[in-house]
């Protein structure tokens, strides 16, 4: 992962504006986009991760497509193996962390693309699951729900740190279901968000 994270963050130091993507968000958008795949534009794509539309060279170019490849392959990989799933950022029980928080906002920046897809079936359970991601990107504090919840440090940390459990019930309950149906169910003594996020910002 070290060597894909090197490869992406010269290109979004070199092209990437204010409004560009992290290398944690970029994991956390293509995480979401391995549980639900969906297409995308490569200049479709790129204004994303960018920020704006941008004019590659074609050796950087090349370089993206590369790493990118690499990084969807190594989420994948993630989801099949017995270890389990890592996120790229170190810290993700603390929702403070700009790291974490970058890769929620990626997440859930890819979730908001599809978000019919994600509540098609099981919509009380995808929303009970995707609610510490959507804790963790900070991009809702304000709502009565969450300042309920931030008002309690030992709650939010713990929903924080749970992030990566709720990613493989996620990813097995998508991709399968029949995986997904004989695990006990996690132990989620948290509010349940009734429908997807409205906004990224």
């Amino acid at each position: 992962m070290q060597d894909i994270c090197s490869t992406l963050e010269p290109l979004l130091d070199k092209y990437a504006d204010e409004e560009g993507f992290t290398f944690d968000a970029i994991h956390g958008f293509y995480t979401a986009r391995a549980i639900i795949p969906f297409e995308l534009k490569v200049d479709e794509r790129n204004d994303i991760l960018f920020g704006a539309p941008v004019k590659l060279s074609k050796e950087d170019s090349v370089q993206l497509e590369q790493a990118l490849e690499l990084l969807s392959r190594a989420i994948d990989r993630q989801f099949n193996e017995e270890e389990g799933f890592e996120l790229s950022c170190e810290e993700f029980s603390d929702p403070d962390d700009e790291d974490l928080m970058d890769w929620c906002c990626g997440f859930v920046h890819a979730h908001i693309m599809t978000e019919k897809k994600w509540f098609q079936e099981n919509e009380q359970e995808v929303s009970e699951l995707l609610l510490p991601i959507i804790l963790g990107s900070g991009l809702f504090d304000d709502e009565p729900e969450f300042e309920a919840i931030l008002e309690n440090d030992e709650l939010t940390e713990d929903m924080c740190s749970q992030i990566p459990e709720v990613l493989m019930e996620l990813y097995l309950l998508f991709n399968s279901p029949e995986e997904a149906s004989s695990k006990p169910p996690a132990n989620k003594s948290k509010p349940a968000r009734k429908g997807p996020p409205r906004k990224r910002r």
